[in-house]
C-alpha cells in the first residue's frame, strides 16, 4: 500500500473546497492510497481525514501531545503516532509517506512543503511533491521561487514537483505518476 503525507491547513478557508476534499480523499480509498497526515479534526484536516474514513480507506494520524491532550485527534484512525515536537513529527510524516500532496494551508502547511522541497532538491529523498494551488492558494510563494531561481539564489526546481489548480489535475496527475 502506498502512503499520501498530505499537508493541509487545520482550518477552513474562505473559498470552498469541501467537494475537492471528498472527491481526493475517495480516490485515495478507491486507490489503496493510506492518508498520512497530521491527524486532527479540524479544518481541511478534518474534512478530508473524515471524507477518507466515510469512504473506507486508511489513516495514519502523526500527532503531538499538545493537539492530543486538547481532543483534536480524530477516533476513526487506524494508526495514530504522537511525536515529541513539530520537528519529529515532520521527519515522521516524511519518511513514511511514498509522495505528498501539498493542498491549501497556512505557514504550517508551507514550512513542511519547504521541508519536503529541500529534502528532494538536495536528493535526501527521491520522492514527489503534488501542489493543489486550490483558488490560487501557492501562486505567490511559487512565483517568488521562481523569482529566486531566476536571481540566482536557488537551483533549478526538480522535475518531480507538479502544480495543478483543479482537483480532477491532481489525481490525474498522481495517477500517471505514482500508481
Amino acid at each position: 500500500m502506498k502512503s499520501a503525507g498530505i499537508f493541509l491547513s487545520s482550518r477552513n478557508p474562505t473559498f470552498d473546497i469541501n467537494s475537492d476534499l471528498e472527491i481526493f480523499a475517495s480516490f485515495l480509498a478507491s486507490e489503496n492510497i493510506k492518508l498520512v497526515y497530521g491527524g486532527g479534526k479540524c479544518g481541511l484536516m478534518g474534512k478530508l481525514s473524515e471524507e477518507v474514513s466515510k469512504n473506507k480507506g486508511k489513516i495514519k494520524g502523526i500527532s503531538l501531545p499538545m493537539f492530543d491532550d486538547i481532543g483534536v485527534t480524530p477516533e476513526y484512525l487506524d494508526e495514530l503516532e504522537i511525536q515529541e515536537n513539530f520537528y519529529t513529527r515532520k521527519k515522521s510524516l516524511i519518511d513514511q509517506s511514498d509522495f505528498f500532496v501539498i493542498m491549501p494551508g497556512g505557514v504550517g502547511t508551507a514550512d513542511e512543503f519547504f521541508d519536503v522541497l529541500n529534502h528532494v532538491a538536495l536528493g535526501l529523498i527521491d520522492k514527489k511533491i503534488f501542489i493543489f494551488n486550490k483558488n490560487d492558494c501557492w501562486t505567490y510563494l511559487l512565483n517568488w521561487i521562481d523569482k529566486n531561481i531566476e536571481q540566482d539564489m536557488l537551483g533549478k526546481l526538480p522535475d518531480t514537483i507538479f502544480v495543478t489548480d483543479t482537483v480532477d489535475g491532481l489525481i490525474e496527475s498522481i495517477t500517471k505518476n505514482e500508481i
